[in-house]
């Protein structure tokens, strides 16, 4: 399901990551399963674990604990062997999605202004991106101690005015619920949801996704390059 927008209207593409860009289920899972065993607790599965993401690393910790039945006093343990872990080595396993380098370096040819904004902490974003991604965005950022996470638009409303782009001149990339309320908050001007991701298109048309997509090109047609 796809809707085509205006020609010339979108600037710029602002991209969620796991899920959107790279599939980094297997690298998440393994750093939370690496961390609850470190206190004797239950793996968590894969499945499982799909739908923990999208709303930050101490949400996944939280719904990680809640689900292998821990006391929530082990939080802010587990939380920290994760993200020490994580940032030990954040590329293990993790892979980029079939079609996605090759749309990205069309739109960037075609003057379109890309940025990535994610809810995972902001070093291993930009660690990530720089090692899957060189030189390819404008504009990258994680979840920052103090600064609210999506589904808050703040965040993307200060990367747009970096990259000098109206709201209604952005396209708006994810593959979660809180993908689908950030983009309806910000009223972007294309949003567009994976099906690739983390979430089946069901899931995202529950959540009152308009546009959903099953390969990276779609995305090219939608905003016109």
């Amino acid at each position: 399901m796809t809707t085509t927008i205006n020609k010339n209207a979108i600037k710029c593409a602002v991209f969620d990551l796991d899920g959107t860009l790279l599939n980094t289920i297997k690298t998440i899972n393994y750093y939370l399963n690496f961390a609850l065993s470190k206190h004797g607790l239950s793996s968590v599965r894969e499945e499982d674990c799909m739908q923990f993401v999208g709303d930050g690393a101490k949400k996944l910790i939280s719904r990680a604990l809640d689900k292998v039945g821990a006391d929530s006093s082990l939080f802010d343990s587990v939380y920290k062997l994760y993200n020490d872990a994580y940032n030990s080595s954040p590329f293990y396993l993790t892979e980029v999605y079939d079609g996605i380098f090759d749309a990205l370096i069309v739109m960037k040819k075609k003057g379109i202004k890309l940025a990535v904004l994610s809810n995972k902490p902001d070093f291993a974003v930009r660690a990530t991106v720089s090692k899957f991604f060189p030189n390819c965005f404008d504009v990258v950022r994680g979840g920052i101690e103090g600064i609210p996470l999506k589904p808050s638009p703040n965040s993307l409303f200060d990367i747009l005015k970096q990259l000098g782009a109206a709201p209604a001149e952005a396209a708006y990339i994810g593959d979660s619920e809180p993908d689908v309320l950030t983009a309806r908050s910000a009223e972007v001007g294309a949003a567009i949801f994976v099906s690739w991701g983390f979430r089946s298109a069901c899931q995202l048309k529950e959540a009152g996704a308009k546009t959903i997509i099953s390969t990276p090109d779609e995305i090219l047609k939608i905003i016109n390059v």
